[in-house]
């Protein structure tokens, strides 16, 4: 059986192994401690937080049909929360997303979605690959030198800047990859002892260097302790990542106070999280499908469909798609 190698467990390489497994040898190869990529769950007993991708709405066919066994079992549920949209800090549209488009999320967390869909593969967690050599097949080699061998293809699901690193420039479509710009994005998260009154439980903000506002322990299935989940815009990510992160949460906690009119200073776990591949600087940018028949070498993710939760397995499922149609 052709054995193939996923750099990569977010959901565009947990996709990818599902759509896949059926007619090869998957291995996955995680550089972080648990898969999720970012679609992250941060545990700070007894606050919890999606400090990665908040929601995602379900469009086309094959992510519903890939989504429908968890709707079935639980594993995610539509968030109905009241939505709101600020222009610096005055709202300007109100929606009540029950009535909307379905937004779905996690349960009781975003990264559960990962673990749901990792169970029963051969997933390397803790194993950062560096290195790609061809002698006849691939061998994946890792930070602390150990190898990994007998390959027939290799897919990278990694964000467009570390996959260009790790693919080698003969693949087909390293230019494409290159050409694939994305942007940092700052997660500042807090846990208070008593609920703060609010108007909505999701926001998105504008003119501000705070693009989002959550109530996160609205979510379904969520811990009782009252949490606020605040993403930064790009645009302040990108001009402040490498600051002094103690100095980029006293900033993001004093806008989100001026936006929403109440002292956010007063939480009781406050932490901050900067994610220096989190979005696509152009979200209309939609990619070829990477596959490299030559090099059995592949790239996917939501990188190469605008970003969101939805691009990273349409991408994947293209992949896969084109693969089997030629028979791996």
């Amino acid at each position: 059986m052709t054995k193939i190698a996923i750099v990569g467990a977010g959901l565009s390489g947990l996709s990818a192994a599902h759509l896949l497994k059926n007619c090869a040898d998957i291995t996955l190869f995680e550089k972080a401690r648990s898969v999720s990529g970012r679609m992250s769950t941060r545990y700070a007993d007894p606050y919890f937080f999606d400090h990665g991708a908040q929601y995602f709405t379900v469009r086309k066919k094959p992510f519903q049909d890939f989504i429908q066994p968890l709707l079935d079992q639980g594993i995610i549920e539509r968030w109905n929360a009241r939505y709101v949209k600020f222009k610096g800090n005055q709202i300007i549209e109100r929606e009540n997303w029950g009535d909307e488009e379905p937004r779905y999320v996690g349960i009781p967390g975003m990264n559960h979605v990962a673990k749901f869909l990792a169970k029963d593969l051969d997933v390397h967690i803790n194993t950062k690959i560096v290195t790609l050599n061809h002698q006849g097949t691939w061998q994946l080699i890792d930070e602390n030198y150990q190898q990994y061998s007998g390959f027939d293809w290799v897919i990278c699901t990694t964000p467009s800047p570390q996959a260009v690193k790790l693919l080698p420039k003969s693949f087909t479509y390293h230019a494409d990859v290159n050409a694939t710009e994305m942007r940092a994005c700052f997660s500042l998260m807090l846990g208070f002892e008593q609920n703060i009154p609010l108007e909505f439980e999701a926001a998105h903000v504008t003119e501000s260097g705070i693009s989002w506002i959550s109530v996160n322990s609205h979510k379904p299935k969520r811990s009782d302790f009252f949490t606020l989940m605040v993403h930064s815009s790009q645009e302040y990510a990108e001009a402040h990542i490498e600051d002094d992160h103690e100095q980029v949460m006293l900033h993001l906690i004093a806008e989100t106070s001026r936006i929403i009119g109440c002292d956010v200073g007063i939480a009781a776990y406050k932490t901050i999280h900067g994610w220096r591949y989190a979005n696509n600087a152009k979200r209309d940018q939609i990619k070829p499908i990477l596959l490299d028949h030559e090099h059995k070498l592949a790239a996917c993710g939501d990188w190469c469909l605008g970003g969101r939760v939805e691009g990273a397995f349409n991408s994947a499922f293209n992949l896969a798609s084109k693969m089997k149609e030629s028979a791996l």
